[in-house]
């Protein structure tokens, strides 16, 4: 029986990911999640304050899922329980929520090459399902939800030496820009299946020294339009309209409308125009001037911006990196905040500014709020506290922000009592410490990546306070899946084959001609060509 989670907006209607992992994958796979994640802490700011505003408050949780598989050699003649897995897949994406926004960003996602081969490939089904399943459980009704990525071609991202196995295949620049737009594009596609909703998904691609729709079509789908004629994916990128959902006045500077992600060359490259005019959040370099206006002093728009970024190693190298991302439209909110900016538009052409309001809205609450401090002061007159008596019984300490005894030792310190349905949750430091120990682990063949998977667990394990088998879930496919011709896959997804015939340009045929007199003329044609001596002419 499937069970279910209630959303950010309080309703019960998102599956369990074991559930939601089923039902995508084929009946006849078999595999083993184990998903750990943290709670939305305070960070740093996702976006740089205009002058003389105050930081969006940003707060930060990580979510990290892998996928092992049995080891072959220990899979004959044991039973499932005693079989050895090793990890074949993995991804981590960290979710940064504010004021407006719940961007979700891919930080990273790899493979071991250890998964059997099989078409189509379970991996791209798990990464969209795992993606499909987070939207729905952090969408919230006042808030815009954003889904961002850098792609980047690497041997290796989360699994130490799987590079040197033979049997990974690590996709190129474009085959992997493309396997991630079509894994993006089928959380389009899945909205839009969905009969009577107000919101759908619209992608934005944007790839450095790929300046027009016409050389970017490459790594689209063929079909790149919705059932109502407009298009899935668009050339650009969506932050001057995420400016607006955030409120943003259109002078505000470049540096306010571009996210900071860890590990993007777009961060680095806004922290070295910061560096340049003293802007940087930890030194006072800067001149009051700067600091007042906090723009930089060559790239005044986006559009210099990607255009000095082609510019940069990371984009220049030779290789291809895109950038993308899917924004959440939802009608009845652009509806509501529509409403409200004519009604803030009608206030001011009636000669009300901002104080006056505030002043009408003081007035009007003062009496209320004087009401209730007298009938508070007369309550307080009543309560007379009582003398104490009797023995004095001392208060067994607590643990500072807790609820737990100090006694109670059994709680890890790494480890958050919470919901262990979908998965553990770990402190910020406990997550840190898996992640660096998955890092330093050989995945070089599949023996050792049997041991350091049973390592990692063995040691997540320990900080969580619970034994590898309680927080381990096995999946077996349920879904009928049909393999078809123009869907054929290799072990990563990527198609198997590229259809040139679209490139090639064909010859246009005259008016006059019909196409049995150009059969005919083929069949006329020799098919050997025959060279004749020629005559050499007396003079």
């Amino acid at each position: 029986m499937a069970s279910f989670t209630s959303d950010s907006e309080g309703n019960t209607k998102t599956p369990r990911l074991r559930d939601a992992l089923a039902a995508a994958l084929s009946k006849d796979f078999r595999c083993r999640i184990r998903y750990i994640h943290t709670p939305a802490k305070p960070c740093e700011p996702l976006f740089s304050a205009p002058p003389g505003e105050d930081p969006e408050r940003t707060r930060l949780a990580s979510h990290f899922l892998t996928i092992s598989t049995p080891l072959q050699s220990s899979a004959d003649g044991h039973r499932e329980a005693d079989v050895e897995h090793h990890f074949a897949f993995a991804m981590e994406v960290l979710v940064y929520t504010t004021r407006k926004l719940t961007m979700l960003f891919i930080s990273k996602a790899d493979s071991t090459g250890y998964l059997p081969y099989r078409r189509p490939s379970p991996i791209k089904a798990i990464a969209t399902t795992f993606l499909t399943w987070l939207s729905d459980r952090l969408r919230h009704p006042r808030k815009r939800l954003v889904i961002s990525l850098f792609a980047r071609a690497q041997p290796t991202y989360l699994f130490p030496g799987s590079a040197t196995k033979g049997d990974k295949h690590v996709l190129t620049d474009h085959q992997l820009t493309g396997w991630w737009v079509r894994v993006l594009d089928s959380l389009i596609l899945r909205e839009a299946e969905v009969p009577e909703q107000d919101r759908n998904w619209q992608g934005y691609i944007t790839v450095p020294n790929f300046n027009s729709m016409a050389e970017v079509r490459r790594f689209l789908p063929l079909n790149n339009t919705t059932s109502l004629g407009m298009p899935r994916w668009k050339c650009g990128d969506p932050l001057q309209e995420l400016a607006v959902t955030r409120g943003l006045p259109e002078t505000a500077p470049t540096r306010c409308l571009l996210p900071r992600f860890p590990d993007d060359p777009k961060g680095r490259f806004i922290q070295d125009l910061d560096d340049e005019v003293g802007l940087t959040e930890d030194t006072v370099t800067a001149s009051p001037s700067k600091k007042k206006s906090g723009a930089w002093l060559t790239i005044k728009n986006l559009n210099t911006f990607w255009t000095v970024m082609e510019a940069r190693q990371e984009c220049s190298s030779g290789q291809v990196v895109g950038f993308l991302w899917l924004v959440e439209e939802n009608h009845k909110t652009e509806l509501r905040d529509a409403t409200a900016n004519v009604r803030v538009q009608s206030s001011q052409a009636n000669g009300l500014n901002d104080d006056e309001s505030c002043e009408t809205q003081q007035s009007e609450s003062q009496p209320s709020q004087t009401s209730q401090s007298s009938i508070g002061s007369q309550a307080s007159s009543h309560k007379r506290r009582s003398r104490l008596t009797g023995p004095i019984i001392a208060r067994q300490p607590r643990l500072k922000g807790g609820s737990s005894n100090i006694s109670a030792t059994s709680e890890p310190s790494f480890g958050l009592i919470g919901d262990k349905s979908d998965g553990p949750t770990l402190t910020n430091e406990g997550y840190d410490c898996a992640m660096q120990t998955l890092l330093q682990l050989d995945f070089s063949s599949a023996e050792e990546a049997a041991r350091s998977t049973a390592r990692w667990v063995s040691d997540v394990s320990g900080m969580v306070g619970l034994t590898p088998e309680s927080w381990e879930i096995d999946i077996r496919g349920t879904a009928e899946i049909t393999v078809q011709t123009g869907d054929v896959q290799n072990g990563n997804g990527a198609p198997a084959t590229n259809d040139l015939g679209s490139l090639v340009r064909k010859k246009k045929r005259k008016v006059g001609d019909s196409v049995d007199t150009s059969m005919a003329t083929a069949a006329e044609t020799p098919l050997v060509n025959t060279l004749v001596g020629r005559k050499k002419v007396k003079a």
